[in-house]
């Protein structure tokens, strides 16, 4: 059974959400990144009583509080959310490569794609479809985002249900159906990765400033993406 992009974005959320399941099942993948509109999706998954799989990347450097809501929602919604692990712990991949690799613009991808993207990899095997809660309005590689994409890494669709949703649209939902979040969003962190790679956000900066900056430079490279989804690294 296959999902066409102009119904699917007629949709609703939560009927985008009954529609996947209906077509994959458990052999759809949610990417969960335990942030707001991460939250969302794992919450319509339960009201849907979906058996759409729901997996977290455990990079091994995360903060605790990413680690505490995973099990929170797990526990109060009753979900079976599958966690995959990178191949070395971080102290043996520094110990590999003589170096934190976060820590240095050339390292960061590898870093990224060790930690992140491989696992996502590994978890996606014999899955027919995998779908997040990127969202239009986050703008840079995402402004354009379709309904459904296209990730040839493992030969599959990738939904988008949220990618015509705002962040006012999130805080509502949040809100309605009391849903825990991040322990961190209210110290200033609004786009929430791992603990060496995320600072709070100042007044006035860009939701996603607090990731990487300190790999920033003035006119020079400034990582955007941890590629772990491929509509940010140029997908469809």
């Amino acid at each position: 059974m296959s999902i066409e992009k102009e119904t699917f974005a007629a949709k609703g959320a939560l009927a985008r959400i009954r529609a996947i399941d209906e077509a994959f099942g458990a052999d759809a993948l949610l990417l969960s990144s335990m942030q707001k509109s991460a939250c969302v999706l794992m919450h319509m998954i339960h009201v849907a009583q979906a058996k759409i799989t729901v997996g977290f990347v455990d990079t091994g450097l995360h903060f605790p509080e990413t680690l505490a809501l995973r099990d929170d929602y797990a526990r109060r919604f009753g979900l079976a959310i599958e966690t995959y692990a990178p191949e070395l712990s971080p102290a043996e991949q520094e110990t590999h490569y003589g170096l934190p690799l976060y820590n240095y613009v050339d390292g960061q991808p590898l870093c990224c794609e060790m930690r992140k993207e491989e696992p996502f990899l590994v978890a996606s095997r014999g899955k027919r479809a995998t779908l997040n809660g990127l969202m239009r309005v986050e703008g840079g590689a995402r402004g354009t985002l379709s309904p459904i994409g296209f990730d040839p890494r493992i030969n599959a669709p990738t939904f988008h249900p949220l990618f015509d949703w705002t962040f006012e649209d999130i805080d509502a939902y949040t809100a309605e159906h009391e849903l825990p979040v991040h322990a961190l969003y209210e110290k200033g962190y609004l786009s929430i990765g791992c603990g060496p790679c995320t600072t709070p956000v100042l007044p006035g900066e860009d939701r996603r400033a607090g990731r990487w900056r300190h790999l920033r430079t003035e006119g020079g490279a400034k990582p955007q993406y941890c590629n772990i989804n491929y509509s940010d690294g140029g997908g469809i």
